[in-house]
């Protein structure tokens, strides 16, 4: 695929930034998933952030965070902006197969993506911050640092835990009813699977997010810090 430069509107950022897009990653079921990967032009081994969408599972493309991937990259990281299958069509745990697949996709091409395979972080919001959360606790190839903003980290008790907004397309994403499913809505939620020797995270949640409690990000808090995970958990106050 011919790359593809791009520039930032501030003139901070000399140096374009090359995109290389719609690269296919995956083919679960014949359907080709595809990413773009932004990074400067140079021939230095950078390291890489793995930028995914958020909206719900349900909605939202790689396209939705490209102004955050030419930011990330305008500074000197690599950046991948994949896709991956969307509910309620491809319930869990399609999209986080498809995370999963995307990093050991990612640490596999390393040489000709110019990444360092040892340097990959995951960063999402609400539901990417899910997925972010998944890439490093969950899987047989795990990312090395997680961002997670707003994250969605304990799928169980959803009509306890989570706004009468959010209902609808967790149950969307589950592909199945909460009564009788327990286990399996356990089984997606990050704080399930926090262990000792997690990787570093960065978590940033907002007291006056409406659409993800702020709890959510407080149980992860506490479940890495109960394991020894290094962390930083920044809670943004409603008045700054």
């Amino acid at each position: 695929m011919r790359d593809v430069p791009s520039r930032l509107s501030n003139p901070v950022y000399t140096n374009p930034v090359i995109v290389r897009p719609d690269q296919v990653y995956a083919e679960p079921d014949g359907l080709s998933l595809r990413f773009d990967l932004f990074r400067k032009q140079t021939s230095e081994v950078l390291p890489l952030v793995i930028c995914i969408h958020g909206g719900g599972w349900i909605s939202g493309s790689k396209e939705d965070v490209r102004e955050v991937a030419l930011l990330l990259a305008s500074t000197g990281y690599a950046v991948a902006c994949p896709n991956y299958r969307l509910a309620p069509l491809h319930p869990f745990p399609a999209a986080v197969d498809d995370i999963h697949a995307f990093v050991k996709a990612a640490k596999l091409n390393a040489a000709e993506w110019g990444i360092d395979p040892k340097r990959i972080a995951a960063f999402g919001h609400s539901a990417g911050g899910h997925l972010a959360c998944m890439a490093g606790l969950s899987g047989e190839e795990r990312v090395e640092a997680v961002i997670a903003t707003s994250g969605i980290t304990d799928l169980t008790a959803p009509r306890e835990q989570h706004f009468s907004v959010s209902w609808s397309f967790l149950e969307q994403f589950m592909g199945v009813p909460y009564e009788g499913n327990e286990e399996r809505y356990k089984d997606a939620s990050p704080v399930s699977h926090v262990r000792r020797g997690a990787p570093p995270f960065l978590i940033v949640h907002g007291e006056m997010d409406d659409i993800v409690p702020v709890s959510q990000s407080e149980a992860l808090a506490s479940k890495l810090a109960e394991c020894g995970v290094r962390h930083l958990f920044h809670r943004l106050p409603a008045k700054f």
